[in-house]
């Protein structure tokens, strides 16, 4: 595949030596400030110091040897920059240190009374080992630093009685650490892991600052980098986050790149089934401050409709991940009202660290393949049954053997089609950078195969990072993200179904044609679909301190993506040979741009009273360019081009959207104990109409920390003691940019001629409605944190959502010439409850165990609904619909009675209990169903484990759903309908063969009525598995260090080795799917090398 990257080759050099320009900038200034030295010395006169500095940096020193004691005593331990280092000692010793080319002059410095700056260095360990990326403050104000990679920092600090000066030490994962400072001017701080989150810095938003958990007031889940354990043979980040958070559901499948769709507490808007379009049911993603969206289609002609949508979150290289942030009531997501209704998923990532240039690479590789593979009819057992059918249709035994084919013949698609896939992942980033500047450039490649043939994926990751002090209270920065893919998405559902005794090859060795239906070893050969895409990433961002309490930050960014898709069905095989092959391309340019100003006003009055206030503006744009060719009535089956079809049709659109948006916020706490957080954000969208453009929302938050309260501090069976309550609204507006507007679609078709030229001529393709308006989410949050003996720690909480407004199809006369129109419909409420138990079994020395379970649930009801008919359904066999009183995601349809023991035919229940006949049921309208089951499960969740001893690592995940429904559309493939062209399962063996037998499938018949959309072929899909077991091993610093390495690690993952779910060929994860094929689960083995310089 690497010959389909020379197009690609011109952008990625021009990215290189951008890159490499940038680092070289870097490296110009770089010294002083940039100069590292690595000072250890232990009461050595100041002169041996003095040589020491000489020997590693080139500067000489210049002194009088009459004023300046080179013989004097000093102990000072430092590895950061020159200038640093020198601060440092004219601190200790009153000295000033003067720069002129390669000198440095050294005078007795003036006295000084009380001197009110101090300079403080230290040195932050875990677990004894150096943590880089530690912030350091100065309680109550902003002064601060950051360690290095070698974990040490250096302060200066100001103000009146330093001594009671209180330093804070921060750092994701970690627990918090305040330190006084007293006469100490170096310190060592251990910083221990925070298995309870309590005391861990979090991410709270693009918009604020980072706050410890104990200060958050709203619904917020954080799961570090190093949680998402991105070792595994997982292309896409989202993907990883399965089983991680209380009341978060990811639906995925085994194919790659393909969009994952994730519920927070449920399913908060409207799905899009059949005719009706409902908004986005995904949370809002939000990338280094800039949001990134779902693809959505466009309006042009039926012929286009294959498009394949990739996952714009696929962009991002795992690795390249600091933490995730997930919002999930209002006073979390309010500050980001418009598209915030599903909650909002804040992704933050990695940035350089001051200090010597590191390098690290990583390399992992694996193999994948199907688990719990299908269980299908052999070859003679399928022809046995097969004929068995056509005598009960009447067929003489001749005959029906006849028809019923090869006896002998064993073929086994499934097999045919599979493999054991392959994966490669590698990476490399280098970061590093002075007091000033920082930097971090990463690059990443991966290689990975899906285990059905025809789908595999190859993409190239590049990163860069700058940010850069320009002085003392201005700072910018900014990110570079390209990211290259390209895929193989051909699809081979059908062919797994295929009859076991027809042979895939003629006698000539040529693809055998199958009844009508594509042979899938000719697909796989002879057809195309791939996808070509560039994905990019730029932002810019500023920010100033005006004073000590007010500064004002900006950031400007972008997201683009180029994707180019060729389908093509060949004329030799079923797929494409009545049109003599067909040719569709898509052409897919995306660009939005997200610019936000903000000012901030944080003061602490008189040590109790902590005030934040924000206020800013944002500007959001996004246009989409899409362009589509078709051809049919190819000559030369290998010449993939549009002017080679006989017969060509175009088509294009370009939809954009924008938004501007107000927003402020005040945060209040008292003396740790009481808090108050206040949102409010104003949205204007051109997505609606005009008198329904704008949208306000807010929330209101309170916590109170018991704990601090005089009455329960050091209390010690109850560590923690927390209460929190939040209301408030979110908005929703991704139905697509015109769904307000009437849209007309220009096309040409040849039934429309005028003066013998086939004539353009306008379409209706959308209603317009300007009364359409926002979706609107109404949140009540009720939270409980605490934590037992410092040990374990618990959150629970409940949730009652309204979403009102809520948007889908509604039926308008036909006078209006439409059919149906976007309209505000009706309400419908999600409720339910989660908790979190995170738990520090053991914490030695030498040894730890950690373990984290979660569970949430969630119920839907909709409560009201706007339309002509009492329910709306979709187009497959209207097991989907909505019903005032039920969930939206209920499943609807017909209970089973089972088989009939004298005549072997199915019997079905009616709405009122009374047992009908296959054909009886077909006859009743569709208000005649009734609720079978749901596709949300009742609860689910995930049950963590790691454990530490000595260098080694252990883990293990386990995953689980409880509850969930899922109509199997392939169910009533393989028990007995459409025998004649289908593969069964073995179930059918114990089919119904005469009056009296008992059994679940009935008599066998090529032509047998089936009623799809009934309890039958309802499956509960729960799941229990062992997702994830991971084992590490982390070389001693000492044999490192004899290496020559900074870091060097070995590990080895394997997914999914014990899965528990009903036996129905399919597996819970894509439970909210509504009748459709996937393949099954995989299980996967990995092995890796980390490195580190």
């Amino acid at each position: 595949m690497k010959k389909n990257y020379k197009n690609y080759v011109l952008p990625i050099f021009v990215i290189v030596i951008l890159c490499g320009i940038s680092v070289s900038v870097l490296a110009q200034n770089v010294k002083p400030q940039s100069t590292i030295v690595n000072i250890n010395t232990k009461a050595k006169p100041l002169l041996t110091l003095f040589k020491d500095i000489e020997t590693q940096t080139g500067y000489k020193f210049n002194y009088d040897s009459n004023e300046i004691n080179v013989n004097q005593q000093v102990t000072l331990s430092s590895k950061n920059s020159l200038k640093l280092t020198l601060d440092a000692l004219s601190t200790m010793l009153n000295l000033d240190f003067g720069f002129s080319g390669s000198n440095i002059s050294v005078r007795k410095a003036e006295k000084r009374n009380a001197p009110s700056v101090k300079l403080i260095s230290g040195l932050v360990l875990n677990k004894g080992l150096p943590l880089p990326g530690v912030n350091i403050f100065k309680k109550g104000t902003k002064q601060g630093a950051v360690t290095n990679g070698d974990g040490q920092f250096t302060l200066r600090l100001s103000g009146e009685n330093l001594e009671n000066t209180v330093l804070e030490f921060i750092y994701i994962g970690m627990k918090s650490k305040e330190v006084r400072l007293g006469n100490q001017t170096y310190l060592s701080v251990d910083l221990e892991d925070d298995v309870f989150g309590m005391n861990e810095v979090v991410v709270t938003g693009s918009y604020t600052k980072e706050k410890r958990r104990e200060d958050v007031v709203g619904s917020i889940a954080q799961i570090s980098g190093e949680k998402l354990q991105t070792d595994r043979p997982i292309e896409s980040f989202d993907k990883m986050l399965e089983g991680l958070v209380a009341g978060v559901q990811v639906e995925t499948t085994t194919e790659l790149n393909t969009p994952v769709r994730i519920n927070i507490r449920g399913q908060g808007s409207l799905p899009s089934f059949g005719a009706s379009r409902g908004t986005s049911t995904q949370p809002l993603f939000v990338i280094d401050g800039i949001p990134a969206y779902e693809q959505q289609r466009g309006n042009e002609a039926s012929i286009f409709n294959n498009e394949s949508y990739l996952n714009p979150l696929s962009n991002i290289n795992p690795d390249d991940i600091k933490s995730i942030s997930i919002l999930k009531d209002a006073t979390a997501s309010a500050l980001y009202g418009a598209n915030a209704a599903n909650g909002v998923v804040i992704i933050t990532t990695k940035n350089g660290i001051a200090g010597k240039t590191s390098v690290n690479f990583s390399y992992d590789t694996g193999v994948a393949s199907f688990i719990n593979e299908y269980k299908w009819l052999s070859g003679p057992q399928y022809h046995s049954l097969l004929r068995e059918a056509y005598v009960n249709d009447g067929r003489s035994v001749t005959e029906a053997t006849q028809l019923a084919g090869s006896n002998s013949i064993n073929t086994d698609w499934f097999d045919l089609t599979q493999r054991n896939a392959t994966y490669h992942n590698a990476g490399l980033d280098v970061s590093g950078g002075s007091d000033k500047t920082t930097f971090r450039f990463s690059t990443g490649y991966r290689n990975q195969q899906s285990s059905s043939l025809g789908n595999d994926l190859e993409k190239i990751y590049l990163r860069l990072s700058v940010d850069h002090q320009v002085a003392n209270k201005f700072k910018v920065g900014f990110n570079l993200s390209p990211t290259f893919t390209q895929s193989n998405n051909l699809s081979n559902y059908g062919g797994i179904l295929l009859p076991p005794n027809i042979s895939p090859y003629n006698a000539d060795g040529s693809f055998a044609d199958i009844l009508g239906v594509p042979n899938p070893l000719a697909v796989l050969d002879q057809n195309e679909n791939k996808n070509k895409g560039l994905q990019l990433q730029a932002t810019i961002n500023g920010s100033y301190q005006i004073t000590k309490e007010i500064a004002i930050s900006t950031t400007i960014g972008g997201n683009s993506y180029q994707n180019k898709q060729t389908q093509f069905q060949s004329g030799l095989n079923a797929t494409g040979r009545n049109s003599n092959g067909i040719l569709r391309v898509y052409d897919r340019n995306y660009f939005g741009y997200t610019g936000f100003i903000q000012g901030t006003y944080d003061k602490v009055f008189n040590d109790k009273h902590t005030v934040n206030f924000l206020i800013g503006t944002q500007l959001e744009n996004q246009e989409t360019e899409l362009l589509r060719g078709f051809a049919t009535g190819f000559t030369f089956d290998r010449l993939r081009v549009l002017n080679m079809g006989a017969f060509q049709s175009s088509g294009s659109s370009t939809n954009a959207n924008a938004t501007v948006s107000y927003y402020s916020q005040l945060g209040y706490d008292l003396d740790k104990k009481y808090y108050a957080n206040i949102n409010g954000r104003v949205d204007k969208s051109s997505i609606f109409g005009g008198d329904k453009q704008v949208a306000l929302n807010g929330s209101l938050g309170l916590a109170w920390v018991i704990s601090n309260e005089e009455f329960l501090k050091n209390n010690k069976v109850l560590s923690f003691l927390k209460l929190r309550a939040t209301y408030g609204s979110t908005g929703n507006s991704r139905i697509g940019n015109y769904a307000a507007r009437g849209l007309y679609d220009f096309g040409t078709s040849s039934g429309n001629v005028y003066n013998g030229n086939v004539a353009s001529y306008p379409d209706n393709v959308g209603a317009p409605n300007p009364d359409l308006g926002w979706e609107k989410n109404y949140k009540l949050n009720f939270g409980l944190d605490f934590t037992l003996l410092n040990k374990v720690q618990f959150t629970a909480e409940y949730f009652n959502n309204i979403i009102v407004d809520l948007i889908s199809s509604v039926n308008v006369p036909l006078e209006t010439g439409y059919t149906t129109i976007s309209a505000n419909t009706g309400k419908m409420r999600n409720q339910g409850f989660e908790l979190s138990i995170n738990s520090s079994v053991i914490e030695r020395k030498n040894f730890s165990w950690n373990t984290a379970f979660n569970l949430g649930t969630s119920k839907g009801k909709l409560l009201s609904f706007n339309n002509d008919y009492a329910a709306l359904y979709s187009s497959a066999d209207d097991a989907a619909g909505l019903r005032v009183g039920n969930s939206s995601t209920a499943v609807y349809g017909y209970r089973w009675a089972g088989v009939d023991q004298q005549t072997g035919e199915e019997r079905f229940f009616d709405a009122n209990g009374n047992v009908k006949t296959a054909q009886e049921i077909q006859a009743l309208p569709i208000s005649a169903t009734s609720v079978l089951g749901d596709r949300l499960p009742d609860f689910q969740g995930g049950f963590i484990n790691n454990f530490n001893l000595y260098d080694f690592n252990f883990s293990f995940n386990i995953l689980y759903s409880y509850g969930a429904d899922k109509l199997i559309n392939y169910a009533d493939e393989s028990d007995g309908r459409n025998l004649q062209n289908r593969n069964q399962s073995v179930n059918l063996i114990d089919r119904w063969q005469r009056p009296g037998d008992i059994g679940n499938i009935p008599r066998l018949l090529i032509n047998r009525r089936i009623v799809a959309n009934s309890s039958r072929y309802l499956y509960d899909v729960s799941y229990f598995k062992l997702a994830n077991v991971s084992l590490g091993y982390r070389l001693p610093k000492e044999l490192s260090r004899k290496l020559h390495l900074a870091s060097a690690s070995v590990f080895a993952n394997a997914t999914n080795l014990f899965y528990v779910y009903n036996d129905a060929g399919v597996n819970g994860r894509n439970g909210i799917a509504e009748r459709r094929f996937v393949y099954p689960e995989t299980s996967a083995f990995t092995f890796g090398v980390k490195v580190g310089l």
